[in-house]
């Protein structure tokens, strides 16, 4: 009778591993470009996972907006739970190690620099070289 109570418990506990493996914290390292909220989820949207410019993405997490990254190898845009570990290098292309929740947000535990901002957005287009 025993052996057959401990198996009573032992089943739920087995048929719900799979649910709560999926929600466990995982560890984690992305690399990409650091961004206020606002545009790089506006740019997403649109499909782009590139740097988005610098001076303009430091002026929007002044007024508010959080830093985000974004991870252009999976193509999406991570939240940060701990903002004041990035703060420094808002735009910059970074390498990130830490901690990912059930909802997806990174707890940063270490940041690597990579690069600086490279974004595209309004950079004039280059002239064709003369060639007389």
């Amino acid at each position: 009778m025993k052996s057959r109570n401990r198996l009573v418990l032992v089943i739920p506990v087995l048929l719900a591993y799979p649910v709560f493996a999926n929600s466990m914290p995982t560890k984690e390292v992305l690399q990409g470009w650091l961004s206020d909220s606002s545009c790089a989820k506006a740019r997403a949207s649109g499909g782009s996972y590139s740097a988005t410019n610098a001076d303009c993405a430091k002026e929007c997490v002044a007024k508010g907006k959080k830093i985000v990254l974004i991870d252009p190898d999976h193509k999406k845009v991570v939240d940060i739970s701990n903002q004041d570990a990035v703060k420094n290098n808002i735009g910059d292309y970074v390498e990130l190690t830490g901690i990912t929740d059930a909802k997806d947000v990174l707890h940063v535990d270490s940041l690597k620099f990579l690069d600086k901002n490279r974004a595209m957005c309004g950079v004039p287009e280059k002239k064709p070289a003369n060639k007389e």
